[in-house]
């Protein structure tokens, strides 16, 4: 017995090794394409747990191709464990290829039924299409971020019969306990890495040759694939605007993270995105359990419950912490509480995994993802909180430089322009549409396990996991509630520099309507002055004429006088009346019209037709 436990140890820690080697940083140097091919086999791993001895573990990690023409069971018949109470099955991509052709091989071990369409293609019971075809997003789009399946929790039976009737399953073959889960869940990416996988993707898809790659070939041939395609890892822009992208790419928008990560101590210095993957998860109930002792000829439970389980794994990344996979299994090695003692158990781990890695502080920076948006929207704060500061001082100025009436532009003032503003709206703007596509990835999680925690109510893990769902979701909403704050202070702001100025302007506006005024009174000044004294000057120049006329004799001074001052008088007074009474005016105007109309027959008019009234009219509102 010691021996054997000796055994399953050794095969858990080669299990972990080889996850490890598989998910360490897979550069490749010059043109090793042996190597690169070697690499570029797809692994998937199979688990077997003793609810028992949790820690006492069975396991293997078979090519997918081994794993899809032979199945879970006949792979696992070489283990040295004595009893196999939960089944654990991973592939390490969302790749709807292999999921077909693994329910084929799990069907085909269970012994069931696979009816036939009409068309002749095969329904497998345990991939109906009313369990996910609707679900199906983005099939027909040339998009690649826009293939993936609607988050969703069902459980089923293998039977549909019993679907039908409403039954428990327990007089077939089938069990309403089976059960399955799609969920997206945050991660994060290194940027080169996400850069190097577009790449790679966008040579595959126009078909463009490129230099030897880690799952070039992978890609090139399900990426295309046209019924069951691979849905490959999205951005978390993609994730949330998948609509708009269904004909058109989703342009990459510079992340809160990778402007926290980049050159910031790091151990690579390199800037990290945050990304959003998909959990594809089934769970099939044993048909026998292992108290019926239904053993085979190599002592293995005949049908042990079945979860598989498809998530991407982690490319080109060296990020231990990060890959969820090996945190699973390092999970199941080393027994961690609690322990699993049904097949909910595991699936609760795998789901808590999976919800939990992007809010777990990552051992590269000691920091929380959280930090980083909380970081940014206090840098935000701090900046509206000086430009509202210089503001209140330039407002000061400017009240005390109308005060003393030496004001020349109410907006010369920086401090006094909404430019700051502007900027700071954008960068909380970016904040709050980040924090809003995660709090989109977040309440699908819960809705999912609201529908998971129903279907397995007895399971008190799985309420554990949805509890902590639920509490992230708060603690980020209170940081976007934070950020919308911050964005209603700036634009509160921005109103009341807006209204300053107004204020500004009016005021500038009296100050030069005084100034027209006083400017006017200047021209009445001299208008009156020309008026007075034109009159005179053309009379003392007459009289001033050096003409001889010897019929006439010297005037005198007074003779002069008494000509010049009474005709000026005369003048001065018919100007003045004539421009300051507008009664006056009108009567001339009217005189004016009525000999025209009378000399000439028609009524006086100008280039544009109006007659000479209207343009008095016209001078008479605007004075």
């Amino acid at each position: 017995m010691h021996s054997s436990h000796q055994d399953n140890q050794s095969s858990s820690h080669s299990l972990s090794q080889n996850v490890s080697a598989c998910t360490e940083s897979t550069a490749v140097e010059g043109n090793d394409a042996g190597r690169l091919r070697l690499r570029d086999v797809k692994h998937a791993t199979i688990v077997d747990i003793d609810t028992s001895n949790p820690i006492r573990l069975a396991s293997k990690r078979p090519s997918i191709d081994e794993l899809t023409c032979l199945g879970p069971r006949q792979i696992m018949k070489s283990t040295s464990a004595n009893r196999t109470d939960l089944r654990w099955v991973h592939l390490p991509a969302n790749c709807m290829s292999w999921v077909e052709d693994l329910m084929a091989a799990v069907c085909t071990e269970k012994g069931l039924t696979v009816p036939r369409n009409e068309d002749g293609t095969s329904q497998n019971p345990l991939l109906r299409k009313d369990l996910w075809a609707h679900l199906f997003h983005g099939k027909a789009s040339s998009q690649i971020h826009a293939r993936f399946m609607g988050p969703v929790c069902t459980p089923f039976s293998l039977s549909v019969d019993d679907e039908e009737s409403g039954s428990d399953g327990s007089a077939t073959r089938g069990t309403l306990g089976n059960l399955v889960l799609y969920m997206p869940f945050l991660h994060w990416e290194s940027l080169d890495a996400w850069t190097e996988r577009q790449e790679l993707i966008g040579e595959v898809k126009e078909g463009r040759p490129g230099r030897p790659q880690v799952d070039r070939d992978f890609v090139r041939t399900y990426l295309p694939h046209k019924t069951a395609p691979l849905h490959d890892r999205r951005s978390l822009h993609q994730a949330f605007y998948h609509f708009s992208g269904l004909t058109r790419s989703v342009p990459r928008v510079d992340q809160v993270m990778e402007k926290f990560t980049s050159g910031r101590g790091d151990q690579d210095g390199c800037a990290k995105l945050i990304v959003v993957d998909q959990l594809w998860l089934w769970l099939i109930k044993g048909t026998r359990t292992t108290n019926e002792q239904d053993k085979d000829g190599n002592g293995l439970s005949a049908d042990p419950d079945l979860v598989i389980t498809a998530f991407p794994a982690r490319f080109n990344d060296r990020y231990d912490s990060a890959n969820i996979h090996r945190c699973i299994v390092e999970h199941l090695e080393r027994g961690l509480q609690p322990p699993l003692k049904k097949v909910e158990d595991l699936v609760a781990l795998i789901v808590e995994h999976c919800t939990g890695v992007f809010f777990q502080r990552q051992l590269e920076n000691d920091k929380w993802f959280l930090e980083f948006f909380a970081a940014a929207i206090g840098e935000v704060r701090e900046s509206q909180r000086a430009a509202f500061n210089a503001f209140c001082a330039a407002s000061r100025s400017l009240q005390n430089r109308q005060q003393q009436h030496t004001i020349s532009s109410p907006l010369s003032d920086p401090s006094l322009s909404i430019t700051e503003e502007t900027s700071l709206v954008c960068r909380i703007k970016a904040i709050i549409d980040e924090l809003t596509c995660i709090d989109y990835i977040l309440s699908r999680q819960e809705s999912v396990l609201h529908s998971l925690t129903r279907a397995q109510p007895k399971s008190r893990m799985l309420r554990t996991v949805a509890e902590m769902v639920k509490e992230r979701r708060v603690a980020w909403a209170s940081l976007a509630s934070t950020a919308e704050a911050s964005h209603s202070e700036i634009q509160s702001q921005m109103d009341l520099k807006q209204k300053q100025a107004n204020l500004s302007e009016s005021r500038m506006s009296r100050f030069q309507a005084q100034a027209s005024a006083s400017h006017s009174r200047i021209m009445l000044l001299f208008t009156v002055v020309t008026i007075i004294f034109l009159p005179l000057s053309f009379l003392a120049t007459w009289f001033g004429m050096n003409i001889e006329d010897p019929k006439a004799g010297n005037l005198k001074l007074y003779q002069i006088a008494a000509i010049i001052f009474p005709i000026s008088m005369v003048l001065v007074m018919v100007a003045l009346a004539f421009a300051f009474n507008e009664r006056l005016r009108a009567v001339v105007v009217r005189v004016l019209e009525s000999f025209w109309t009378v000399f000439s027959g028609t009524a006086p008019t100008d280039e544009d037709g109006r007659s000479w009234r209207d343009h008095h009219d016209d001078s008479m509102e605007m004075v």
